[in-house]
């Protein structure tokens, strides 16, 4: 029996309908392995907040859409691999929508 391993992402969350400041909530993604950032945060949203906002098109790396910066570097969402604990930003935090969603980009 293979053991469950999770991989610990610290995520930027800022609404600027509810929250006067931005802040970072912590979410744990199971994973075996290399995962994309992107599909991390398909996880989020759909197993544990449905609210997460981030951009989501090609997940080829073609559209440049899911720009954000992990672990301070900034990457495409869709074609990063994390394999242990990652913080993720916008990549434009004076742009910012709603949490990783920016104008602009």
């Amino acid at each position: 029996m293979e053991k469950k391993n999770t991989i610990k992402m610290k995520c930027f969350r800022f609404d600027p309908n509810n929250d006067k400041e931005s802040h970072f909530e912590t979410f744990e993604i199971p994973s075996n392995g290399a995962i994309s950032v992107q599909n991390c945060l398909v996880y989020v949203r759909e197993n544990i907040d449905p609210s997460l906002a981030f951009f989501i098109n090609c997940r080829l790396g073609f559209c440049r859409r899911c720009l954000v910066r992990v672990n301070g570097k900034s990457c495409l969402a869709c074609t990063t691999e994390v394999k242990e604990d990652f913080m993720v930003e916008p990549l434009l935090k004076e742009k910012v929508i709603r949490d990783l969603w920016c104008d602009g980009l």
